[in-house]
C-alpha cells in the first residue's frame, strides 16, 4: 500500500495572490473575482463579526452585498494566515473620523512564497523576536475584490473601466497636467485612460489614509505602470482577471533613503 499523501489543498483564497512588481517582499496582493469565491465566503461568513453581518443585511442590492461579504471574509483570513491567529479574532478596525484602516497586531509571519517570489504559494515559517504591524487596503467594484496587506502603509483601488460620461466627469477632477495628457485620447482609449489614472489616484489617496478628504487634483500620476513621489511612496497597476473591463492600482510607501 502506498504511503504517498495528497498534498494539502490551497484555500481558494490563497490561490489568487497576484504579483506587485516593484513592491516590497511582504506585501500580499489577492484578487477575487466574485464567481470564483462567492460559495466559500458564504460558506464563511462565522468569521465575521456582529457589526459586520448587520453592514452586509443593510446593503440591498445582491452583488453590492455579496462582494462586501467577500471582502470582509477575504479580508480575515487573509489577516488571519499572516499575524498567526483564527479570522474570527483578527481586531479589524478602522479610524472613526476618516475611515482608514488601523493596522493590527499578531505574531509575524514571513509570507514570501516557497522560492522567495511572491507567487501563489504560501509556504511560510514563523519569524521569531517581536510583533510587527500589519496595514491593509481593501477595494471592490466591478465583481472583484482586492486586498492588500503589508508592513508598510499600503492602498488598492479597483474599479470598472469608465462611461463615457463618467470618462468625462473624472477629467474635470484629476490634476491639470494629467488631463490635458488624456483630453488628447478618444473612445475607449481615453476611458481606458482615465480610469487606469483614477485607481492610481485612489489607490495613494487610501494608502495615505485621507481618502477624498484631500482633494485629487493634487495628486499628479503621470502615464508609467510605476510611478514614485516625492513623499516617499509608489504605485503600480495590476492586471485583473477581467482587465478589459476594469483597472487596478496599488500603492505603497516606500523605505525612507538612507542617509549619509
Amino acid at each position: 500500500m502506498s504511503t504517498r499523501t495528497a498534498p494539502l489543498r490551497q484555500p481558494v483564497w490563497a490561490q489568487l495572490r497576484r504579483r506587485v512588481p516593484g513592491a516590497p517582499a511582504d506585501l500580499t496582493l489577492h484578487v477575487l473575482p466574485l464567481d470564483q469565491v462567492r460559495a466559500w465566503a458564504q460558506s464563511a461568513t462565522a468569521c465575521l463579526s456582529e457589526e459586520e453581518l448587520a453592514r452586509a443585511h443593510g446593503i440591498e442590492e445582491t452583488s453590492a452585498r455579496e462582494l462586501f461579504v467577500v471582502s470582509r471574509v477575504a479580508l480575515r483570513h487573509v489577516l488571519g494566515h499572516r499575524l498567526g491567529c483564527s479570522p474570527r479574532d483578527v481586531p479589524v478596525a478602522h479610524d472613526p473620523l476618516t475611515g482608514a484602516p488601523l493596522e493590527v497586531h499578531g505574531r509575524a509571519r514571513t509570507v514570501a512564497g516557497a522560492h522567495g517570489d511572491a507567487g501563489p504559494e504560501l509556504g511560510f515559517s514563523p519569524v521569531l523576536g517581536g510583533v510587527r504591524p500589519v496595514r491593509f487596503s481593501v477595494s471592490r467594484a466591478a465583481g472583484i475584490v482586492a486586498v492588500v496587506t503589508a508592513q508598510c502603509e499600503v492602498g488598492v483601488d479597483v474599479e470598472r473601466v469608465q462611461s463615457g460620461v463618467e470618462t468625462d466627469v473624472l477629467l474635470e477632477i484629476l490634476r491639470p497636467v494629467d488631463r490635458t495628457r488624456l483630453l488628447k485620447l478618444r473612445g475607449r482609449r481615453r476611458a481606458l485612460e482615465v480610469t487606469r489614472a483614477w485607481v492610481r489616484v485612489g489607490a495613494l489617496l487610501k494608502g495615505w489614509g485621507t481618502g477624498l478628504a484631500r482633494d485629487p487634483a493634487s495628486v499628479n500620476v503621470g502615464p508609467g505602470t510605476r510611478a514614485s513621489y516625492g513623499r516617499g511612496w509608489s504605485v503600480g497597476d495590476v492586471r485583473c482577471p477581467a482587465r478589459e473591463n476594469t483597472r487596478l492600482a496599488v500603492a505603497w510607501r516606500t523605505d525612507p533613503a538612507p542617509q549619509g
